[in-house]
């Protein structure tokens, strides 16, 4: 037997994703390798933009920088406009380096609530989601995992997410 193959055989088909609050009864996943930081904002702290859409709250003052903020929900088409706790739980996303054009995408995505770290088997994720299960996240999600606990999760797609989500904020 070969070391390549013996590396194959022992892969492992586990990942870590951060599980939060998307809706008030629905619990979702992202990959961990996403995640560059989660912070609380100051809400009022976000500069509003105009001519944006309503998912794209504004901009905020991170460590200096300039990021665009945006309600996770209302961008997966699943929330409408709500208010905020002053202090809001945001998970701060980074994509890989594009090939084409050598950018990374920072964005700031708020949610309800941050829980904590899920390590998941791949393979049992149930990929795509089954019609009748969320069928307004079958563009976003990678699919439903379910904890040895019995728990149902929605996991989605980061890089979706941050792809659509610089698109609506122009950046």
């Amino acid at each position: 037997m070969s070391s390549s193959s013996l590396v194959d055989s022992d892969r492992s088909t586990y990942q870590q994703f951060l599980r939060f609050q998307l809706q008030p009864n629905l619990m979702a996943l992202i990959e961990i390798e996403l995640v560059t930081e989660l912070v609380n904002i100051l809400v009022d702290r976000v500069v509003p933009m105009p001519h944006l859409p309503s998912a794209v709250m504004g901009v905020y003052n991170w460590r200096g920088e300039i990021l665009w903020i945006v309600d996770l929900a209302m961008l997966l088409g699943c929330g409408s406009p709500r208010r905020y706790r002053s202090l809001q739980p945001t998970m701060i996303l980074t994509s890989n380096l594009n090939s084409e054009d050598r950018q990374q995408k920072t964005i700031g995505f708020v949610v309800d609530e941050i829980a904590e770290l899920e390590l998941c088997d791949l393979d049992l994720i149930e990929s795509p989601l089954p019609d009748n299960i969320y069928p307004e996240f079958s563009d976003w999600a990678r699919g439903l995992w379910s904890s040895t606990t019995g728990e149902s999760f929605l996991v989605l797609n980061g890089a979706t997410i941050l792809d659509r989500a610089s698109f609506h904020a122009d950046v």
